[in-house]
């Protein structure tokens, strides 16, 4: 797959690259290694969501997900709808962790704040959550979340997360495994970003 970046985010490189032929047309100069590594993530999932512009109805995702049309019908019904607009922020590092979000559509950067500076880890797209490790663990959010594209969002907050628990325990636990399995994702794509970086 042949993916390219706008040369117009980046600075040019000078004259003297070119006299000398080292740099091309098709050649981008980018100040440091996180932005050269967002701008071929950042292609790279638009060419994949070209790819697969269509998305699953809510209700189909979520059936999926849970194993059980009943419970997504119910879970639907707990959930608020959110729209946010590229770079609208959905949680903050270090805030209480009061809802997970369902991603329905759109994408959100994941960014942790480090000393002055804020990476982005990951990108989020659609069909997936974020924020379900503070929610089940109690812990401030461990990360930024800003939307990058116009998104739609499913927020469960924590009293709907303890009411499904109390009164739907078979949902409760068909959730609890969903969320393992993301969180198991998540750790398995860590530990081959890891496996990259110390090559």
């Amino acid at each position: 797959m042949t993916v390219s970046v706008p040369l117009s985010r980046w600075r040019s490189p000078t004259p003297r690259w070119h006299a000398i032929r080292f740099i091309s047309s098709d050649i981008l100069v980018i100040a440091n290694l996180d932005q050269a590594l967002e701008a071929c993530e950042d292609a790279v999932i638009d060419a994949a969501q070209s790819a697969h512009a269509e998305v699953k109805p809510l209700h189909q995702w979520l059936t999926e997900a849970m194993g059980n049309s009943e419970y997504a019908d119910f879970l639907i019904k707990e959930c608020v709808r959110i729209e946010v607009a590229p770079g609208d922020i959905t949680a903050r590092q270090g805030d209480p962790a009061d809802a997970l979000h369902f991603i329905f559509d759109g994408r959100v950067s994941i960014l942790v704040e480090t000393g002055d500076n804020q990476i982005r880890v990951r990108s989020l797209g659609p069909h997936t959550t974020v924020g379900e490790m503070g929610l089940v663990n109690r812990q401030p959010r461990a990360a930024t979340i800003r939307a990058e594209t116009p998104s739609i969002l499913y927020a469960l907050g924590l009293d709907a997360y303890e009411r499904i628990k109390a009164e739907h325990p078979a949902l409760g636990q068909a959730l609890l495994s969903y969320i393992i399995a993301v969180m198991s994702e998540r750790l398995s794509f860590a530990n081959r970003v890891i496996g990259v970086l110390q090559r």
